[in-house]
């Protein structure tokens, strides 16, 4: 679906709703301009334009731009822990690397309701935490309460805490690209599900391999020098 009709769906904002449900609406606007515009064009004056109010209203839910991308990437990973519980993500991990794909598949189709619903802003600024120092900080937070799920079962294959970390961002990386051209009509949603389903196993099993060779190398040669 083109920018335009995607922007079709924002709603002035609406003056009579709760303080919690305008600020929601604000976030979809600031989510809407990151994914379509860019995040240089992420700015009050903007989200205030499309909203439909005045600059003061944006700042007094957001007075920093930093607040703006914590409550967009907070927003989008709730939807997601709303959608399936840690057990549920960590079988359809284990599962998928054991050749029974039909949790991975479930939970693949999970992650892009929330994706129509909500857009790819969430994995856009997951994919460039160096943002700023605040986001950083902030950044690390949201791995910590939220994607320790995606790590669990690599940590238990034996990768370390960094060949974890940089497998879940290559991951995500792949999981955004595919999930753009979904949004932008390259692709429709059945074709963007199954090349993201195809590129994560291969990313995952190879690196996985690599890991486990690289693990039983070192126990090996601890052998022969014990």
């Amino acid at each position: 679906m083109p920018a335009a009709q995607h922007r079709q769906t924002l709603q002035t904002l609406n003056q009579r709703a709760s303080r919690e449900e305008r600020r929601e609406q604000l976030i979809k606007v600031a989510a809407y301009i990151v994914e379509f515009e860019g995040i240089d064009a992420l700015k009050h004056a903007r989200i205030a334009e499309l909203a439909g109010c005045g600059r003061p209203l944006v700042y007094s839910y957001f007075p920093q731009k930093s607040d703006l991308y914590f409550a967009i990437s907070e927003s989008f990973y709730r939807r997601l822990e709303e959608r399936f519980t840690c057990e549920e993500q960590y079988q359809a991990i284990k599962g998928f690397l054991a050749g029974d794909h039909s949790l991975s598949t479930r939970l693949e189709s999970l992650i892009w309701d929330v994706i129509d619903e909500y857009g790819c802003a969430g994995l856009i600024l997951r994919t460039v935490p160096e943002l700023n120092e605040d986001f950083q900080n902030y950044h690390r937070e949201l791995v910590s309460r939220y994607e320790y799920r995606w790590q669990r079962y690599f940590s238990e294959l034996g990768a370390d805490e960094l060949s974890a970390r940089l497998l879940l961002d290559n991951c995500t990386a792949v999981t955004k690209n595919f999930a753009l051209a979904y949004r932008r009509g390259e692709l429709d949603r059945e074709t963007s599900l199954k090349r993201t389903l195809s590129a994560l196993g291969a990313l995952v099993q190879n690196d996985i391999q690599r890991i486990q060779k690289h693990v039983q190398t070192n126990g090996i040669n601890k052998e022969r020098t014990t």
